[in-house]
């Protein structure tokens, strides 16, 4: 890495100890501290900023642009993990982000004029601080995506249970005296159906004709005991 680089990397380092000693044992003098620590990496940090400024076309706008930076800088080392990624790489995408989100509330994507128009891709920590939390989250489609993912979730183990249950019931229907192949299968396609839709849908039990329930109660009490066995095994 370069020495600019590395001395980011220090800068931020530093500035975390004196946030945490702040945390610590607030006071004047560690507020000072850490303080001083953040203007040392903001100092460091201003050269990245006015080149990413000038590349996003944001040089008119120059007072806007360092305090989005500020933010983002701000953002950046108090969320950075070193274990993670080097302070550069993430602090880049952290003003970056910003500076998408300025452009766009300024001037839109201007950046392909005469050419296609080009989309921003912005982050998620952009999008929040500029406010986009109302439309970010729906809760009419968040419940329905759950209750989709819950119905298909129970419809594929209700499958799975039932295709094992008419496994058995067909060892059992094929041991008769005289069993009759066509038969065993249509009769056996007849009770599976039968038992699908008992199992989706509990509360329509009570339609059934008494030959229906019986199949049905005979079928559920089979594969209650069968998963039951599974789990203790």
């Amino acid at each position: 890495m370069s020495a600019k680089s590395d001395a980011l990397e220090t800068a931020v380092k530093d500035y975390i100890q004196a946030r945490t000693a702040l945390d610590a044992a607030p006071g004047a003098r560690a507020r000072a501290l850490a303080d001083r620590a953040f203007a040392r990496l903001a100092a460091l940090a201003a050269p990245r900023i006015r080149y990413f400024t000038r590349s996003y076309g944001l040089s008119d706008v120059a007072d806007d642009a360092a305090q989005v930076c500020a933010i983002a800088l701000h953002r950046a080392a108090e969320r950075y993990d070193p274990a993670r990624a080097r302070f550069t790489t993430y602090v880049n995408w952290q003003l970056r982000a910003e500076l998408q989100a300025l452009r766009l509330r300024l001037h839109g994507d201007q950046r392909s004029a005469g050419r296609r128009h080009v989309t921003a891709t912005l982050s998620l920590d952009a999008l929040q601080a500029d406010g986009a939390d109302d439309w970010l989250v729906d809760p009419i489609a968040e419940a329905a995506t759950e209750g989709a993912a819950r119905d298909s979730l129970a419809a594929l183990v209700a499958d799975r249970l039932v295709a094992e249950w008419a496994a058995r019931r067909r060892t059992t229907l094929s041991r008769a005296p005289r069993a009759d192949k066509d038969r065993i299968a249509a009769r056996l396609a007849a009770e599976t159906a039968l038992v699908r839709d008992q199992l989706r849908v509990n509360d329509a039990a009570d339609r059934l004709r008494e030959s229906d329930r019986h199949i049905v109660r005979r079928a559920l009490t089979d594969i209650t005991r069968h998963a039951a066995s599974r789990k203790l095994n």
